[in-house]
């Protein structure tokens, strides 16, 4: 299936960029998986379970507070955006500078909080064992440290997505990847500490990007000059966005790293080691999505700050609906299959691994149709009571676990299905929201991306269940045909995909693009 394709059907002028920007995010995709996965099975032998752990649940930590790191990003690009839409390129240095000012404050809030609270919460109530806790400290101190240079890069990050040079932000992405991997492969040839020297060696591959990324901006942007700006109303403007962004992102990271916490407190390192290869899926699935959203972003904020309501409406219908299909055709066999791709992967599993990724495989479906709604609060601007509703609900994910681990004696996985339930409540008030304050057409959104998605998932699940019981009461194991297994399951899901979950003017787009296709390569 070609996510690309369908976004032919919005009618713009912009299809190709989108497609081509789309196709340079997934090469990015496919090479960061697998320097990811394959980082994780070398980090894991490297650090040993338990330092792995312990990096996992500090680097969670300073993620609390890094939440920072991500409330200005998106203000960033959409203000960026909305001028280049008005052709105004005085705006856009405007914006630029004031980004980079707001960025700076934000750094030396985000120094403050993590360094006094954060290490308070280290020293006194984190799971750590005695030995370990200098290391631990050191790992922590150069968390925030690489954190703060990552939060510095923002504003150039946004100048590259805004502009929609996807190829060089694939560039970066990748070479990122592949010095933290070279990262690991020279551990062993230092005799110090692997954990104090793996997390100093990260804030110097964050040094490296950060000054690519901004020889680039300053070589390729016109607006990318340094220069004292102030515009009361554009400052006011931006901080009033970033901030009611801040408790979105303040509620996701809470309900994200505060549970690893929470697994730290009733189930130790191991319990964190589980919980970091479970999150370095659940983070492969999620970069493949977003990678739609980033692709799409510019262009519907565009579209909306020219007016193009229909179109933007459109184009956040179809990629929501080609989310949820692609997460689909990656978790069926990641659900069937947990503990043969694991040992494939790592060869050895950790302790709760399997039923983690299980777990958290049910929260993402859910998850997979958050994308596009927080895209069109986003674009729209209006997210005072999107953000305080997202604070307070999934907030709620943390008391709940607690009382479940501590009073009932509930197994650890079953934080993810509370994950799960909350989730599922917060999207169904977010709905409510969007339509009574942004007008979002929920007639529309239900034919158009809901029932299909149903329908999909629905005959998908059932027929795929059929192959993966057979495989099961004929007690399969040889690691071909499970590879073979899968493989049928993909070429089955595609020709369900196509004629269940897209409509027949859909199914004529991708048709007459295949055919067009076909004969240009002729």
């Amino acid at each position: 299936m070609d996510t690309n394709i369908l976004f032919l059907e919005m009618g713009t002028l912009h299809t190709k960029r989108i497609a081509f920007n789309t196709l340079f995010l997934y090469v990015r995709m496919l090479i960061l998986m697998f320097v990811a996965f394959y980082t994780s099975r070398v980090l894991l032998r490297e650090l040993g379970i338990n330092d792995f752990g312990l990096y996992g649940v500090v680097g969670g930590t300073v993620a609390i507070f890094s939440s920072l790191r991500g409330l200005f990003a998106t203000a960033t690009q959409r203000f960026l955006n909305f001028e280049m839409g008005r052709n105004n390129a005085n705006g856009l240095n405007t914006i630029f500078n004031i980004s980079l000012f707001i960025n700076i404050i934000i750094c030396i809030v985000f120094f403050i909080c993590a360094e006094i609270i954060g290490l308070w919460f280290l020293e006194n109530k984190l799971i750590i064992a005695p030995e370990r806790m200098d290391a631990a400290k050191w790992a922590f101190h150069f968390s925030v440290l690489a954190s703060m240079i990552s939060i510095l890069t923002i504003p150039f990050d946004a100048l590259i997505i805004a502009h929609e040079k996807m190829s060089f932000y694939a560039y970066v992405s990748i070479l990122d990847a592949c010095l933290k991997l070279g990262v690991i492969f020279i551990l062993p040839y230092f005799a110090i500490d692997k954990l104090k020297l793996y997390a100093a060696l990260i804030v110097v591959v964050s040094l490296v990007i950060r000054f690519i990324s901004s020889v680039y901006c300053k070589r390729n942007f016109p607006e990318c000059k340094y220069k004292f700006c102030w515009d009361k109303k554009t400052f006011k403007e931006m901080g009033t966005f970033a901030g009611w962004n801040f408790a979105g992102n303040l509620a996701f990271a809470l309900v994200n790293e505060g549970l690893n916490i929470l697994l730290n407190l009733f189930g130790g390192v191991i319990a964190n080691a589980a919980r970091g290869i479970a999150y370095q899926v659940k983070n492969a699935i999620t970069t493949m999505l977003s990678n739609i959203m980033i692709a799409v972003d510019p262009q519907a904020t565009q579209l909306y700050a020219q007016g193009e309501k229909q179109k933007f409406y459109s184009l956040l219908f179809t990629a929501s609906k080609i989310i949820v299909f692609f997460y689909l055709m990656m978790a069926f066999p990641l659900y069937f299959y947990t503990h043969e791709i694991l040992q494939i992967w790592l060869g050895t599993i950790p302790k709760y691994a399997p039923d983690f990724i299980q777990a958290i495989l049910i929260y993402l479906m859910i998850r997979s149709f958050h994308g596009p709604i927080d895209a069109f609060f986003l674009t729209i601007g209006k997210l005072k009571t999107y953000q305080v509703t997202e604070l307070l609900i999934l907030s709620l994910s943390l008391p709940i676990s607690y009382l479940a681990l501590k009073y009932y004696d509930f197994p650890l996985y079953v934080v993810f299905y509370i994950m799960s339930i909350i989730e599922f409540i917060n999207l169904l008030l977010i709905l409510k929201w969007a339509i009574k304050i942004g007008g979002f057409d929920l007639k529309q959104y239900f034919y158009q991306v809901i029932f299909p998605c149903l329908y999909t998932f629905i005959c998908a699940s059932s027929i795929l269940y059929s192959i993966q019981f057979y495989i099961h009461s004929q007690k399969i194991t040889n690691i071909n045909c499970i590879i073979i297994s899968i493989i049928i399951q993909f070429i089955i899901f595609m020709p369900i995909t196509f004629f269940i979950g897209f409509s027949s003017k859909e199914r004529a787009v991708i048709k007459s693009v295949v055919k067009k296709k076909k004969q240009d390569d002729k």
